[in-house]
């Protein structure tokens, strides 16, 4: 119907046969339009209404999010009592104060043995070598065997873990981090230009490509991280006792040889989807430009390989060359006989070998359970303190007294 050219809808009035329909206070109050433009005289669709958001005392609104700014959207309020939150510190404190004690009672019963072995000097040296002696000499030599003495203080149930320190090897230095090529690592192909981007300074044997070298001397794996790789070696044997000893009349000493598990040391993740079955080629094999280790085998099976080229975010680190599956006692003396050939004297680095077994949080480390046990003993304090000055002073329930206003008042009539 067009009343003066223009469409005209039909009211309420008209389309009920001239009776207007109560559509409800709430519904008059909604005079505002919807998300989709709606106003009240618009939300009858079927005869039916189109209800619009409501919130807390039935106010209307149009979206969820004028509800939000508003504050009415319904929610828990809780009126918050001094025993309430007395009660809630001391439950949380002593919540705290328990996993720290669990924490720490699981540190403490790690048994741990460690013993810098790059202190030593080479075996027959009439004096005592200094760090830059100590370089020239691994340099020229390739490296010396040290032995070392681990005494077992406290009984060492399997598995006990074997692991390397190295201190002030700054793994995470960026030049450090990113000299190295995955594709490569991962045996898949990759062109010159992105190993010259990634690998160097060390894509070649002598810095540049070079005929004498086999493929121009081009390393496979290639990268200051690959190049690096920690190559000292470690064999174990335990000191028999007296006893043991009389037992094979033998006074002489003895040495029984301890296993070292190197075969899972790696992530599985590096093991099947890192690394490929790649063949080192001009990797380390010249003495005059070498960094670090050979490789053997495949990357794939270079275990020691996988777990050096996990890189440490922190300058002192350990990082675990294998795992002893039998049980050293009390009293035990362990002989490490070690290649030291790995050369961290020029940087003022030092090489350690450690011995440790493992508890649910790990290594030895005390800090966690320290902080819980601080964290939890300062929630319970403060408990406490709270309590005690609630005794002292109390404020009752819905006392306004204490409010500004109601201060100066009282002030003022004084």
């Amino acid at each position: 119907m067009a009343v003066n050219g223009e469409e005209h809808l039909p009211n309420d009035r008209e389309k009920d046969g001239g009776e207007t329909q109560d559509i409800g206070l709430d519904t008059q109050l909604e005079i505002y339009p919807d998300e989709k433009g709606l106003t009240m005289f618009d939300r009858y669709h079927r005869g039916k209404v189109v209800p619009p958001y409501t919130g807390l005392n039935r106010i209307p609104a149009i979206t969820w999010l004028e509800l939000f700014s508003q504050q009415q959207l319904p929610a828990w309020r809780p009126v918050i009592t001094p025993s309430q939150v007395v009660l809630t510190l001391i439950g949380m404190g002593v919540v705290m104060l328990a996993v720290g004690i669990a924490c720490t009672v699981s540190t403490l019963k790690v048994v741990q043995v460690k013993e810098n072995y790059s202190k030593f000097s080479p075996p027959g040296s009439e004096t005592v070598f200094t760090e830059e002696q100590k370089s020239i000499y691994l340099q020229e030599n390739g490296g010396f065997e040290v032995d070392v003495s681990l005494f077992i203080e406290k009984d060492m149930d399997p598995p006990i873990y074997v692991y390397y320190e190295l201190t002030n090897y700054f793994q995470n230095n960026r030049r450090y981090v990113r000299s190295v090529s995955p594709q490569q690592l991962a045996g898949l192909p990759t062109n010159m230009d992105n190993l010259q981007l990634l690998c160097e300074p060390m894509l070649y044997v002598s810095g540049a490509p070079d005929p004498s070298f086999e493929e121009d001397g081009l390393m496979t794996p290639c990268g200051l991280q690959a190049w690096s790789f920690f190559n000292d070696t470690f064999s174990f044997n335990r000191v028999m006792s007296s006893e043991e000893q009389s037992e094979l009349q033998n006074s002489t000493e003895m040495l029984q040889p301890i296993f070292v598990d190197d075969s899972d040391i790696a992530w599985p993740s590096d093991q099947h989807f890192l690394y490929g079955n790649v063949t080192a080629q001009n990797f380390n094999d010249d003495p005059e430009y070498r960094g670090g280790g050979t490789l053997d085998e495949p990357l794939n099976m270079e275990q020691h390989f996988m777990v050096w080229m996990r890189l440490a975010a922190r300058p002192d680190f350990w990082k675990l060359w294998g795992v002893v599956n039998e049980k050293l006692y009390a009293g035990d003396e362990v002989k490490v006989t070690i290649l030291n050939q790995y050369n961290t004297y020029g940087f003022r680095g030092t090489k350690s070998i450690i011995l440790s077994t493992n508890s649910w949080l790990g290594n030895h480390n005390i800090f966690l359970g320290a902080m819980y046990l601080a964290v939890g003993g300062f929630f319970v304090l403060c408990g406490i303190i709270f309590q005690i000055a609630y005794l002292i002073k109390p404020r009752h329930f819905g006392d306004d007294s204490h409010l500004s206003w109601n201060k100066s008042e009282s002030l003022n009539k004084k």
